[in-house]
């Protein structure tokens, strides 16, 4: 146990104190913040307001209406242009030309008939800014709606109450009862959660391999097996390794719940105003889904692990290395192409066979436990599931590393490494 000890030892520290680690340690909460902030920073600018042209082709008091709209918004500077049909023509060649010298941003013209028809083209510099055109959209619509109510004698008063603001919330509710929890911050802390999990799992598991393939290539390998057990030295890489994700993995969790339980502090230093701060909903960490985080990273890693070992100890170099982990790590890729299915019903079918297979469980079932109520026999079926599943990899693999740190020359075949596997 001594040895195996010296081994997780060298890794961890060796790791730790690294800039990568202090680099990648330190971003994660950045991220955090700047996912928080940025946001509610974004909100309070108004940005550039846009001169705009518009053309008025016989659209009687339309024109008027759109223009009136649009100087609402505080995004567009409209200037009323009238003009006859027969010159239309004309005055859009002398708009183009004054879009293309950036004398203006943009024009665009109404006529007796976009009343009827409701269709209007905006020509202009920019128009790849979706919250611009989305404002346009709604200037427009509301210009029209008001229009055609007008002439048919009905008050447009009357229908903008009743087309009151409708603000529907959304609050979770769990077996403890309803929660102040939302459902935008419910998708978010399960959308963070699912991708924490895999970069983590994926990170270290391929640092696992690396570390096999260096030792490899310089032979230091070899000088190690003389004075323990391959195993001994596999179990030794892997918790080593594993220790520093979930030192790594705490000091985020720690953040994420000082970032929660003082956000307004923590949002004042950057001048977030208070209205501002108010609207913001971060989710609920418990220390509940901290727990089966924890457990499901460990038991994940583990799995993965061990299985990126073999490939770092089935070859010779890097570029062989990138081609034998692609399996691998097409395990890995797949629980992220049922992300969103399981996002949008966590209790579904395909939720629960994604939490329950070993090699997705360890991102799918944290994800579900984050989004909704996960019944205890499912949480503890997919627990035992896995952790079976990942003493029976780490068994086989252990017995095909036996073998591969001391193999040179051709790369093994699969039908090898089970041969090995059964043999040692």
């Amino acid at each position: 146990m001594r040895k195996v000890w010296a081994v997780i030892r060298r890794e961890f520290i060796e790791r730790v104190r690294t800039k990568w680690f202090l680099i990648s340690t330190i971003l994660g909460p950045v991220f955090m913040i700047v996912v928080t902030v940025l946001p509610a920073l974004l909100t309070t600018k108004t940005g550039r307001v846009n001169s705009v042209v518009l053309v008025d082709e016989g659209s009687a008091t339309l024109a008027e209406r759109l223009r009136t709209q649009l100087g609402r918004t505080g995004r567009f500077d409209v200037t009323l242009v009238a003009t006859d049909p027969e010159r239309a023509g004309a005055v859009t060649d002398s708009l183009t030309a004054q879009v293309q010298i950036q004398g203006i941003d943009g024009f665009l013209a109404v006529s007796g008939a976009t009343l009827e028809s409701g269709s209007v083209e905006y020509r202009g510099r920019n128009v790849s800014s979706i919250r611009d055109m989305a404002v346009l959209d709604r200037a427009l619509r509301q210009a029209l709606l008001i229009e055609r109510l007008t002439r048919r004698g009905i008050d447009p008063a009357l229908v903008q109450e009743a087309q009151g603001r409708i603000d529907l919330k959304t609050l979770r509710i769990t077996k403890r009862g309803a929660t102040g929890e939302t459902g935008e911050a419910t998708f978010f802390l399960a959308y963070v959660i699912g991708l924490v999990m895999y970069m983590v799992i994926t990170l270290y598991s391929v640092n696992v391999m690396r570390s096999v393939l260096e030792e490899k290539q310089t032979r230091i390998i070899e000088v190690l097996v003389s004075s323990m057990k391959p195993f001994q030295l596999m179990l030794g890489k892997v918790v080593g390794v594993g220790g520093v994700g979930l030192f790594q993995f705490g000091i985020w969790a720690s953040a994420g719940y000082a970032l929660v339980h003082y956000k307004t502090a923590i949002l004042g230093i950057f001048k977030v105003p208070a209205d501002q701060v108010a609207s913001i909903q971060l989710p609920a960490v418990g220390a509940g889904l901290v727990g089966v985080a924890a457990a499901y990273f460990l038991l994940g890693y583990l799995l993965y692990s061990a299985l990126f070992a073999v490939v770092g100890a089935s070859v010779n170099a890097d570029s062989e290395a990138q081609q034998a982990q692609q399996p691998v790590m097409m395990l890995l890729i797949a629980s992220l192409l049922v992300l969103f299915p399981v996002l949008n019903d966590p209790g579904g079918r395909l939720a629960v066979v994604a939490s329950l297979v070993p090699f997705s469980a360890p991102i799918i079932m944290p994800i579900r436990v984050a989004a909704s109520e996960v019944p205890p026999a499912e949480l503890a079926g997919s627990l035992a599931i896995l952790g079976a599943t990942m003493m029976f990899v780490v068994w086989g693999s252990a017995r095909v590393y036996r073998i591969g740190i001391l193999m040179y020359g051709k790369r093994p075949s699969m039908k090898e490494l089970l041969r090995w596997a059964r043999q040692s």
